[in-house]
């Protein structure tokens, strides 16, 4: 009994000392592949897994994707059947982004039905020809059409006995006047022609006057800052005499310190300037 129990003691010495020897000096590839071939590939791609990830987190090298070239193929057809779409949808974007960086409309018509004085130039559908929205005024990049969802209903120049010194933008149910560049405002008043009217200096001797509005904006005074496109008021028909709904929209240049104030700067037609430069 006793001998049987220092046989099993010895051989299970001797098995652990076998496997601590073959953890410290592993045996030679030769003797491996009699006793299991398939132990040198496992042992093989285990070193390859070992290495690629130390070099990966060394940044030595990416790991690309292998695929076959029939699922590169199926790729490709796919891409090309996309791609189409992904441009046209990039073009909307772009075209929506466009139009959200700018809060002036792109595009405007002569009023239907009306009979418009010293109308610019229009296309078949009453739609303005070259229709520039921002245009430059002594530097000033200028809103032509500071109104949303209205139609020109009046041009700039003669009109009967007098002369017309600004364009008119109307809509049936009014809507938003917006500031047709940054500036300051100079004057903001009740006349018995203009009815509520407000002035804005934009710097570099031009002027914008809005007439006839509904109300003016909460909040703003005569000396108040505006951006352009921050609204300024509401389109109306304010005047001592009945009028239909609109807005009276001016350009004007000139020395603002003369004795008539801004009726003594020079009026133009907005129409009659350069397209600003974008950006």
């Amino acid at each position: 009994m006793i001998g049987i129990l220092v046989r099993s003691v010895v051989l299970a010495a001797f098995a652990g000392g076998g496997w601590l020897a073959a953890c410290v000096y592993p045996p030679p590839e030769a003797l491996i592949a009699r006793i299991n071939p398939n132990l040198i590939e496992e042992r093989a791609r285990s070193l390859g897994a070992r290495a690629m990830d130390a070099a990966l987190r060394a940044g030595h090298m990416i790991t690309v994707e292998r695929i076959s070239v029939s699922e590169m193929m199926e790729s490709a057809d796919s891409a090309f059947e996309i791609a189409p779409r992904q441009a046209a949808a990039a073009a909307a974007a772009s075209a929506a982004a466009a139009q959200a960086q700018s809060p002036f409309e792109t595009a405007l018509s002569l009023c239907p039905g009306l009979s418009v004085s010293n109308a610019p130039p229009v296309d078949a559908a009453r739609a303005l020809s070259n229709y520039a929205p921002i245009v430059n005024v002594n530097g000033v990049a200028l809103a032509v059409n500071p109104t949303l969802g209205a139609c020109l209903s009046s041009g700039f120049g003669p009109r009967g006995a007098r002369t017309h010194r600004g364009v008119d933008y109307h809509s049936q149910v009014g809507g938003p006047v917006l500031a047709a560049a940054s500036g300051a405002i100079v004057e903001m008043l009740y006349r018995d022609d203009f009815g509520n009217m407000l002035l804005i200096d934009h710097g570099a001797g031009v002027y914008t006057r809005y007439a006839h509005l509904a109300t003016f904006q909460q909040g703003l005074t005569v000396g108040s800052r505006v951006s352009a496109g921050d609204r300024i008021g509401l389109m109306g028909n304010t005047a001592s005499y009945p009028l239909p709904i609109h807005l009276h929209y001016e350009v004007l240049r000139g020395d603002y310190a003369n004795p008539r104030r801004s009726f003594g700067l020079e009026a133009a037609s907005p129409f009659a300037f350069p397209a600003a430069r974008e950006g």
